[in-house]
């Protein structure tokens, strides 16, 4: 089962006044614009994959969050907790709006548009979780 990452309006922003700077210079600027160009296309390789590839799949017994150029998986029988959180200092969601899920070796942290049914699902799988 795939649930599609969620994504806040301060994430689009940035990634869109990010190229709308570096356009605008690329334009008006005649000395430095294949350093703008390279930075404009590096922006773009770090920020885009965020935007497609958002999501967490539940498979069988094993659950994998994918963001961006990283994936991280867990086996759902590890899972102990799982509460929401704000921590800005997480590099795997593009929102604030994100869950913490503790393992008893790891933890993770994402941002899913149904969360409700993510935790559902988890707990149907593993009814030992703590919410």
């Amino acid at each position: 089962m795939k649930f599609k990452g969620k994504i806040a309006v301060w994430f689009w922003l940035i990634l869109l006044a990010g190229n709308l700077v570096m356009a605008y210079e690329l334009v008006v600027s005649n000395e430095v614009s294949a350093e703008i160009a390279a930075a404009l296309v590096v922006f773009n390789a770090i920020f885009i994959p965020i935007v497609v590839r958002n999501y967490v799949v539940i498979d069988g017994t094993r659950m994998a969050v994918y963001f961006g150029i990283m994936k991280d998986s867990m086996e759902i029988s590890e899972i102990r907790e799982i509460r929401r959180t704000c921590n800005p200092i997480s590099a795997t969601a593009a929102s604030l709006d994100r869950i913490e899920i503790k393992g008893r070796r790891q933890e993770m942290i994402c941002a899913v548009r149904d969360r409700e049914r993510l935790i559902e699902e988890l707990l149907r799988c593993n009814p030992e979780i703590k919410v």
